[in-house]
């Protein structure tokens, strides 16, 4: 790994740390939320702070270049994260189409039961009046 990769790493690194706790600061992300992003820049840092550990992975396996293990490694991450968070993505829209689907019939009863009660209102009020009217 050439140091101007290993300085890209670092920089990479500190700028997603800066980004996130912005992002926590601004109340935009919850610190549980974040836990993932930090621990990815943990490791852009500790790939760019021990070389090693890319030197020790690529050889194993099998891949000539540890700049390319790197790479691999990031892109693996990204795409589990990537479906977990599709994964988790669907079952919050489930979630707002049942609470839409509640919220709507909720709804409709509440007008039901308002009609209902008008027509109540006016049958009794008819009533009063043929009553009255009779007298």
């Amino acid at each position: 790994m050439t140091l101007l990769f290993r300085i890209t790493l670092i920089v990479c690194a500190l700028l997603v740390f800066i980004y996130v706790l912005r992002k926590i600061r601004h109340s935009e992300v919850k610190i549980a939320d974040s836990t993932f992003w930090f621990i990815f820049a943990l490791v852009i840092l500790l790939l760019a702070v021990f070389p090693h550990i890319a030197f020790f992975f690529s050889n194993i396996f099998g891949i000539e270049s540890p700049s390319n293990c790197v790479f691999l490694a990031i892109i693996a991450i990204l795409l589990v994260r990537e479906f977990f968070t599709t994964v988790e993505l669907s079952q919050l829209r489930n979630k707002v189409a049942a609470l839409a689907q509640a919220e709507a019939l909720a709804e409709l009863d509440a007008i039901e039961n308002t009609d209902a009660e008008a027509g109540e209102a006016a049958n009794k009020h008819a009533d009063a009046n043929v009553g009255a009217g009779e007298e």
